[in-house]
């Protein structure tokens, strides 16, 4: 009877003798298949057994990874919404500031071209607001004693006339506007020079006085200041002729004008810094050369 080791101790070939083994069976695989691409075949069929295991065990983290991209990339999104409508809302205000500076800018410069280069003494205002009163046309500016403002100074406008200084305080003033009814200004006819006088009617339009019959005016006229007044400086635009009715007998005809200037959209306005009573001192004058008028001065008094 033959005996041998037990089990335990039965030994075979050494681990690292198999080691050896197999990186030698590995080195000679690939060089077989680098140089003969032999094992496609077989790497193929190793590649379609184990993909859909492969597939099965990476499915969870896959889910998971998918998921947590989803949250992050919908929080993310919100965040950026919220970026994106703050701009867009930052870019629209700026836009309206730009294009109300434009408009303040294209105002400015037809005012400053308004005003006629002999008057150097002028201020400009901004209007603040209307008189709450249905039964006078008069607007307020953001200046007034302190600036030099008198009673009855001449205010022009981006596009021509606009009234005159009514009421003052000391930073604030109030402009009787020439649509007023109490409002007149003495005019000359652009195109022929002849000399009318506008008033006020209450309402967006003007009369045009004393206009004769044989007055050689006509739809589309431009009255103009005549400067005979010595209070509003000459050949500004004042309105444009608008309509013409004239009834035999009558000593005048009814002339209707449209103010160059745009009432209802005011927001600047030049006040001219000259004497509101030029014919003070034609009076004063009178008064000490003419007896009669210095005692009827006196008496009225």
């Amino acid at each position: 009877m033959q005996y041998g080791p037990p089990p335990l101790f039965r030994q075979g070939v050494s681990a690292r003798a198999r080691f050896i083994f197999f990186v030698v069976l590995s080195l000679v695989a690939i060089l077989v298949d680098g140089r003969l691409r032999a094992l496609e075949g077989l790497r193929s069929a190793i590649i379609s057994f184990t993909s859909p295991i492969v597939q099965v065990v990476a499915f969870p983290a896959q889910a998971i990874g998918h998921g947590r991209n989803y949250f992050t990339s919908k929080t993310k999104l919100a965040g950026e919404n919220r970026r994106l409508t703050e701009e867009n809302q930052l870019l629209q205000l700026k836009a309206a500031r730009l294009d109300e500076m434009t408009r303040e800018n294209e105002r400015l410069r037809a005012l400053v071209n308004a005003v006629p280069r002999s008057s150097s003494q002028v201020v400009t205002a901004e209007v603040i607001g209307r008189v709450a009163d249905p039964f006078t046309n008069r607007i307020q500016i953001n200046v007034g004693e302190k600036e030099g403002l008198q009673s009855g100074m001449p205010v022009i406008g981006a596009y021509g006339v606009l009234g005159q200084v009514s009421r003052i305080v000391a930073h604030a003033a109030e402009v009787t506007l020439l649509t007023d009814h109490r409002q007149q200004v003495a005019v000359m006819n652009e195109r022929t020079s002849e000399l009318y006088i506008v008033a006020g009617t209450g309402d967006r339009t003007l009369d045009v006085l004393f206009v004769l019959p044989k007055a050689d005016i006509k739809a589309g006229d431009r009255l103009v200041t005549s400067g005979l007044d010595h209070l509003f400086p000459r050949n500004v635009l004042v309105a444009t002729v608008d309509g013409i009715d004239y009834q035999p007998g009558e000593t005048y005809q009814r002339v209707s004008a449209i103010p160059s200037v745009d009432t209802s959209d005011i927001q600047f306005a030049t006040v001219v810094l000259t004497n509101p009573t030029p014919s003070a001192a034609l009076d004063e004058e009178k008064i000490k050369t003419d007896p009669f008028e210095r005692r009827r001065r006196q008496r009225s008094q």
